[in-house]
This record gives structure tokens, C-alpha cells and sequence, in this order.
């Protein structure tokens, strides 16, 4: 058996139209992701210049730690020359036969200044060299205060201050020395001591 089908004459078939985008559709779209993937692509370019600088002021403040330690090991000696803005020598016994330099180049377009608080005065080294010398007992007697910039737009700055004592400090601020504190209780020398007998 045989069933015929038959169209109904109230029914029409439909013509298969393939739905999609216009032309001005996909325009918009893709205008969209090119806005979006350069605010990403500078977005990255600033991200990835920020994380040489502070790679760069961890490498700094590192052999600053480093000199400082040869020196207590060593009992003087080790020491860091800045004398250029772009790069800085550090003199410290690296493989155990005697006092080495070695010359450290900062990243492209990172540049080296310092201060000496409370001076604010900043400096370039490769006009008035600065050398960070340490004692037998890791101190250096005096506060500098060393900033890497970057010269390029949208990247900040970054500091490391070296304290008299030799503690290394990064991204800090230094205003100068403490004021003399005046003493809570003034002791007579000639009354208030229990003479010892």
C-alpha cells in the first residue's frame, strides 16, 4: 500500500533562507575587538615595563644586601660603585678568592639617580659618582636614597634607601635624620644616684 501524500492547499512551503550577520553587523564586531585587544596589548606593554624596573630595583637592593654581608664576612671592604646612570659596579668577594667587580647593566630606557637626605637635591651619578662603602660591620655610614625611572610613559618610579646602619629599604621614602629626642627624666649627676659603697 501506497499512501499518497498530498499538500494541503492552505499550506506553502517555506524557501530556505539562511539567517546571518550584515555587513555592518560584522564591522561593529570586529571594530570591538581591535579597540578592546589594543587597550590588552597596552595594558601589557606598560605591565611588562613596570616588572623590569622593579626587577631591577630587587637585583639593586640584593647585592646591596649582598655587599653588606661580604663586608661583616670579610671585615670591610665590599662596596658598590655608582658611576653612571645607567648601570653600577659591585665589588664583593663573588667566588671566594678575593674581591671581584662586577658591572651591572640596567634594563633599556632605566635610569639611576640618587639623593642624600635630607638633602633633596637629586643627583646624577655620572657626573658625582657615589661609592657605597661598608665597615667591618656591615654600616655605611651615611643615608642614600637611589631611584630607578623609566623613561617611558606610564611606568612610575622606584627607590632604594641604604641607611647609615646599612639596612636596605625598597619603595620607602627618607626625609632625613630622627630630631635629638630630649630626655623624659632629667637625673641630677650630683643628687638622685645611690653613691655605691
Amino acid at each position: 500500500m501506497h499512501k499518497k501524500l498530498m499538500n494541503s492547499p492552505g499550506k506553502k512551503s517555506k524557501l530556505n533562507v539562511a539567517a546571518g550577520f550584515s555587513v555592518a553587523e560584522l564591522l561593529n564586531v570586529v571594530a570591538l575587538i581591535g579597540i578592546v585587544t589594543s587597550f590588552a596589548l597596552i595594558s601589557f606593554l606598560n605591565a611588562n615595563k613596570s616588572f623590569k624596573l622593579a626587577g631591577a630595583t630587587r637585583t639593586l637592593s640584593t647585592y646591596l644586601e649582598k655587599a653588606r654581608v661580604d663586608s661583616v664576612r670579610r671585615h670591610g671592604g665590599a662596596n658598590i660603585n655608582v658611576d653612571s646612570a645607567t648601570s653600577y659596579t659591585v665589588n664583593i668577594d663573588f667566588d671566594g678568592t678575593g674581591t671581584t667587580a662586577r658591572t651591572f647593566t640596567l634594563p633599556e630606557g632605566t635610569s639611576l639617580r640618587y639623593t642624600l637626605p635630607p638633602s633633596t637635591n637629586i643627583i646624577d651619578p655620572s657626573t658625582t659618582p657615589l661609592i657605597i662603602t661598608y665597615d667591618w660591620r656591615g654600616r655605611t655610614g651615611t643615608t642614600v636614597l637611589l631611584t630607578l625611572t623609566d623613561s617611558r610613559t606610564g611606568v612610575g618610579s622606584s627607590t632604594v634607601s641604604v641607611g647609615p646602619v646599612g639596612d636596605v629599604s625598597t619603595d620607602t621614602t627618607v626625609t632625613g635624620p630622627a630630631a635629638t629626642q630630649t630626655p623624659q627624666t632629667t637625673v641630677s649627676t650630683t643628687s638622685g644616684i645611690k653613691s655605691m659603697q
